[in-house]
């Protein structure tokens, strides 16, 4: 496509003013699966045929400083092909829509791209591709979904998430809907589109440093127009949400995969949960990984749709557990066992063999049977194969020794903590995880460079930790709690990473193993 030109008549044709109906030719799915009937109810979809251009090892730029392919500015509006749908819009999200059946909806992030490998800023544009490894990942998100049955797939028009929907989908779903949705593409960042990141420093280093620090601030001047991309984004996710849930109200649980980029996938989960643009960058999505959210319909007519989350940012193996060399220490919650189950032991042990290879270098958990169970695993478990950063040694012979009054017991690289701000009665996890937050920032500032706190708690302690960590408002702390803890299984494992010092973090992954 010429980017320089923006006719009417082409935009006209783009999409008819059918707003998901951007399904390319040059998809890497097959558009005829596109057309299948849904079961329960017939979609009718209309095909349209658009070239695009070709990826580009190098990057050129127009007469207007843009480069070239990824837009343009005509009559003092942005264009591209995206333009003549009228999304970008600084509106408040929309609520979710109503819905008679419950639907699970696993969201994946796209492999790395070629542009994920230069640094560029990517944004809307369709240039870049999946790299080998990029096809790596995706294969083994592919093998970690690999027993997650689905009824449809939704997923971005852009190249590449297309090629990363087609691996993981996988073959032997001939007859499943898949549809192709514009508001699933990813952020429009105009002309901050194909800059490397010092690029950006240099030719925008105002904006850019809004970009960096406080992005739901982050405005772009084009043309005629001021643009906020990220507030545009949280409308434009809401408007995702419209698309895949349209159709559950068949009276039938169903089961959802939809391809999608970071930002939108940001968006999608925080408009979900009712949680406002500065959450940008809180909720992190890496290359490949998978979230699930369960929507069910509201109690009560016209009430609010139902969210629970069953994991964020999930990946194979412990890619999103294993501290990141140089940082501060990083802050693992793991839901305790239940030890008087058949299989409550085993667990324990399961989650004591995976954090071992995260470099732990201190234990927290409050006097509750279940928690100190669940800790002593990991005790045991590093005891017997000590992690990287040293061995493991305490002076308690055993947990009644902790139960006795002994509360730190020291050891040379490690420690276990007992932390009973890590307990709260039913209903007042909110209230006490002020201070337990604030208990494990500190544990963790003194830990060492590039170890793993791990803080054992109830579902309902780790959900409001998590909304503690992140900045959740007290208004809305006790509907992200409820959606953070409904899903929770015994032994998941989450995440939070923060500056040293800092008071507030970011979700690294949530629920992780539990897709």
């Amino acid at each position: 496509t010429n980017m320089s030109t923006c006719a009417t008549s082409k935009l006209t044709s783009l999409c008819s003013g059918n707003y998901r109906g951007c399904v390319t030719s040059s998809s890497l799915l097959s558009s005829t699966s596109t057309r299948h009937a849904h079961k329960k109810k017939k979609i009718n979809r209309r095909l349209i045929s658009t070239s695009r251009p070709s990826a580009s090892p190098s990057a050129h730029a127009t007469s207007s400083g843009v480069m070239e392919g990824v837009g343009t500015i005509v009559d003092g509006s942005w264009c591209d092909e995206f333009a003549h749908l009228n999304d970008r819009l600084p509106h408040e999200p929309l609520a979710l829509p109503q819905i008679n059946s419950t639907c699970r909806v696993v969201l994946v992030r796209h492999g790395q791209s070629t542009w994920n490998a230069e640094g560029r800023m990517q944004g809307c544009s369709d240039i870049s591709v999946l790299t080998e490894k990029g096809q790596g990942q995706a294969a083994k998100t592919r093998d970690m979904l690999m027993n997650v049955k689905y009824d449809a797939l939704h997923h971005s028009p852009l190249k590449r998430a297309a090629e990363t929907a087609q691996i993981v989908w996988g073959d032997g779903r001939d007859g499943s809907p898949v549809h192709v949705h514009a508001s699933l593409r990813e952020i429009d960042l105009y002309t901050f589109q194909g800059l490397l990141k010092n690029e950006g420093v240099e030719k925008y280093p105002d904006e850019y440093a809004l970009w960096k620090d406080t992005p739901a601030d982050f405005a772009v001047d084009v043309g005629n127009r001021v643009h906020r991309p990220v507030v545009e984004l949280w409308y434009r996710g809401s408007l995702a949400w419209q698309h895949v849930l349209e159709d559950a109200d068949g009276g039938v649980a169903e089961s959802r995969l939809v391809v999608a980029h970071n930002a939108i996938n940001q968006a999608m989960i925080c408009t979900a949960l009712g949680l406002p643009p500065r959450f940008f960058r809180k909720v992190l999505q890496s290359n490949a990984a998978a979230s699930a959210l369960t929507f069910s319909p509201a109690s009560e007519e016209g009430g609010q749709v139902g969210v629970s989350v069953g994991a964020i940012n999930a990946t194979p193996g412990v890619r999103s557990l294993r501290p990141r060399s140089g940082a501060p220490a990083q802050v693992l919650l793991v839901r305790h066992v239940d030890v008087d189950s058949k299989d409550g032991y085993a667990e324990a042990s399961r989650v004591a063999v995976l954090l071992r290879k995260c470099s732990v270098s201190t234990v927290c958990a409050c006097t509750s049977r279940n928690t100190l169970t669940t800790a002593g695993a990991l005790v045991e478990e590093l005891r017997a194969k000590p992690p990287p950063i040293g061995s493991f040694v305490t002076s308690a012979e055993t947990l009644d020794d902790l139960e006795g009054g002994e509360s730190l017991l020291r050891t040379k690289s490690a420690r276990l903590l007992v932390m009973e701000n890590l307990a709260a009665p039913e209903g007042e996890a909110w209230e006490r995880s002020s201070e337990a937050w604030a208990a494990l920032c500190e544990e963790a500032d003194a830990a060492p460079i590039g170890s793993s706190l791990v803080a054992f708690a109830s579902a309902e302690v780790i959900a409001a930790i998590v909304c503690r960590a992140l900045g959740v408002e007290d208004s809305q702390a006790p509907a992200t709690i409820a959606s953070l803890q409904g899903d929770m299984p015994y032994g998941a494992l989450s995440c939070i990473l923060r500056p040293k010092g800092g008071t507030e973090g970011f979700l690294r992954c949530y629920n992780t193993g539990t897709v």
